[in-house]
């Protein structure tokens, strides 16, 4: 089998239409139905289940799809480095986080050394977390959510404390701490129940007796602080972001019980790092090592 014939099937596979697969090769369609028709013969087994025009994956298919999607990472991976190698401080940064207060601060400072680097955000879905476990699609994936996977290699870089955020005028910012089972008249603004920081604060809330009451839900985290400053009510705010409107704002300490979470990175463990992923992952340990200093 060669890598010609493994690429007429895999995207024959991710299409699951002989026509569109043709189209997106740029060959004919009887050429690579007779391509694929080859490749069942050379390796005696079907991999297709066909019904008409549409065709599906069968076990075998399955199996040796799952092998193609690693193959034809690894090509791209080769291919970046080799890219790299041409244009020394360019290239392109994929990663794969939630965590938008602690990706701009991050980013915004790797600025500074690669400038010539193209960055994509790419959001911690299921689907790419597992393109980036299984295939290592992406460069590098931050989160707070430890991963268990042999493909992957959890990093753990900052344990940061949760704060309850309010507005300056709120007599609670007297003390500088507050203990949430006092105030059960307190209206919430956060991020809508599939997300990962509501469903982590809902649960911390749970394990101490505690029902926030949620006036806003919204879909982007950037939103919550701008209404609380507007003193709209209060937030459960991630220790990295208590720098925005601080003038406006007082984040308080909760004093019911321990209420942190772990920042870490997940690393690919079998394919080619390029040099600006492994300047990222180094710059990720830095940043957050200065942080620690300046508490």
């Amino acid at each position: 089998m060669d890598l010609i014939k493994l690429r007429y099937f895999y995207t024959t596979a991710k299409f699951e239409n002989v026509s569109l697969a043709a189209k997106e090769l740029s060959i004919s369609q009887p050429a690579l139905s007779k391509a694929i028709t080859n490749l069942e013969s050379e390796l005696e087994m079907d991999l297709f289940f066909r019904s008409g025009k549409r065709i599906s994956l069968n076990e075998n298919g399955k199996f040796l799809f799952k092998r193609a999607e690693r193959i034809f990472s690894e090509v791209r991976h080769l291919e970046r480095g080799l890219e790299e190698r041409r244009g020394e401080g360019s290239g392109n940064l994929s990663i794969v986080t939630t965590l938008p207060y602690t990706f701009t601060n991050i980013i915004d400072q790797f600025f500074n050394e690669y400038p010539n680097v193209k960055y994509q955000q790419v959001p911690l879905s299921k689907e790419n977390l597992q393109q980036f476990t299984e295939n290592g699609k992406f460069d590098v994936c931050i989160t707070t959510e430890e991963i268990h996977n042999p493909n992957v290699e959890w990093v753990p870089l900052f344990e940061e404390e949760i704060f309850l955020t309010v507005p300056k005028s709120y007599k609670e910012t007297k003390t500088g701490t507050i203990n949430l089972l006092d105030f059960n008249h307190l209206r919430f603004i956060g991020l809508t129940k599939q997300y990962s920081f509501r469903q982590f604060t809902d649960q911390y809330c749970k394990s101490i007796g505690y029902t926030p009451i949620y006036q806003v839900e919204v879909e982007e985290a950037t939103t919550i602080l701008q209404l609380v400053k507007n003193g709209r009510g209060a937030a459960f705010t991630p220790e990295t972001a208590v720098n925005l409107y601080d003038s406006k704002l007082k984040h308080l300490k909760i004093e019911n019980k321990k209420f942190t979470r772990t920042i870490g990175l997940l690393k690919h463990r079998y394919l080619y790092p390029t040099k600006i992923s492994e300047a990222f992952v180094e710059h990720c340990h830095h940043y957050f090592q200065e942080y620690n200093k300046d508490k």
